[in-house]
């Protein structure tokens, strides 16, 4: 079997040696920088419309590993942010402003050469079973469909419309689909918590039908 990720150091030495003998197949760690890149490549190559989308989806797939930062409205990963402008720096996607539905906003487009790469991690993916949060092995075709079904749901929606989305999320599954996400204090990351419920009851209390 072919570990395509990084050769494992330390404490994850495990992880080769025991899916090495389930004979699996290809097992790849996906990185943040792969789930940003494909989610310009699907859909056809659709523009993101609005770099808050990238946020919300990431941080709302549980499969992306993702710290949460301070943030006034809609979730915030400087991670996401700092990844999301590496892959500028190297050409491989670009960022203008641009009225989207009568709103300026912040549009992300992948360029030739992020596509080149896009491609071959559509194909690595396809190809793969990916190892997330070290412990669970998800077939990478999936995720791509998953990514591409979440990139249809949200992209384009508004600032007001993610708000609402997060509402109804939270409501339906609690903070349930959040706990996969760590930050940078246990301080924020149970303010995190807090504020995800007030927006459930708020919601509640606005419509409670």
């Amino acid at each position: 079997m072919a570990i395509d990720s990084e050769p494992a150091t330390g404490g994850h030495t495990w992880k080769k040696g025991v899916l090495e003998n389930f004979r699996l197949g290809k097992v790849y760690e996906p990185r943040l920088e792969d789930y940003i890149l494909l989610l310009l490549y699907l859909d056809g190559r659709t523009p993101i419309y609005g770099e808050e989308v990238v946020h919300f989806i990431l941080t709302i797939y549980p499969y992306a590993e993702v710290e949460l930062s301070p943030s006034f409205f809609l979730p915030y990963s400087a991670i996401i942010e700092n990844k999301l402008g590496e892959l500028i720096e190297k050409k491989l996607a670009y960022r203008l402003k641009q009225n989207y539905r009568g709103t300026e906003k912040n549009i992300i487009k992948i360029t030739e050469g992020g596509s080149d790469e896009a491609r071959r991690l559509f194909k690595l993916f396809s190809e793969s079973w990916l190892l997330v949060h070290n412990t669970v092995l998800r077939q990478g075709s999936e995720v791509l469909n998953e990514l591409e079904a979440l990139k249809k749901t949200y992209n384009g929606k508004s600032v007001t419309e993610l708000i609402g989305l997060l509402a109804s999320k939270l409501d339906a599954e609690g903070t349930f689909f959040i706990q996969h996400l760590s930050a940078n204090s246990p301080g924020w990351m149970n303010y995190v918590y807090y504020l995800a419920r007030q927006i459930s009851k708020e919601k509640h209390s606005i419509n409670p039908f």
